[in-house]
């Protein structure tokens, strides 16, 4: 009840990780008016969908007003994304952040819990998709510490300017 996902808010997610959609709900519901919709991908190397898929979506659906992509260490789907916002097919802001930045302190490849979670050439690391998100045009944080708080003051600058109306509070149901 307290996640408030018994009712719809303006911020959309997509996530590499099942592990980590849950917390996205939890930071989500803490910092903005709650999650329109949210999916996890998967970690596999090929997952059957990517990010593209519902950002895409996401975008063309006029009650979402905002979007989160949490990706990770591994593969290069987080590029598409950043194709695309520079392309204008997407257009919402987006606050972005991949998992894995401290495989950079271990001397030697490091496998993390997903298949896909293994950086195979310096464009498949943690530390170069956020540098891509970032340049492309996302907010994206210089930790994940930071990501609630980058997520809060996005939401709110939105609310400030009008761009998003926050969802009414509903009583949950019995």
């Amino acid at each position: 009840v307290s996640s408030k996902l018994f009712r719809r808010g303006s911020v959309a997610y997509v996530s590499r990780s099942g592990g980590l959609a849950n917390e996205l709900n939890n930071i989500l519901s803490r910092v903005t008016d709650g999650v329109n919709e949210g999916i996890a991908i998967g970690g596999d190397r090929f997952p059957c969908t990517d990010f593209m898929d519902h950002m895409l979506r996401y975008e063309a659906d006029p009650s979402i007003q905002m979007m989160v992509l949490l990706g990770e260490v591994g593969g290069t789907l987080e590029y598409d994304v950043c194709e695309a916002i520079k392309a204008g097919t997407i257009t919402k802001p987006v606050v972005a952040w991949c998992t894995g930045t401290v495989a950079k302190f271990f001397p030697y490849d490091v496998q993390f819990g997903h298949a896909g979670a293994l950086a195979q050439a310096t464009l498949e690391t943690a530390d170069a998709k956020n540098a891509a998100l970032r340049a492309a045009g996302c907010l994206v944080p210089s930790s994940f510490e930071e990501f609630a708080t980058l997520i809060s003051d996005a939401y709110q600058a939105r609310v400030a300017e009008g761009t998003i109306s926050p969802a009414e509070e509903v009583e949950p149901p019995p």
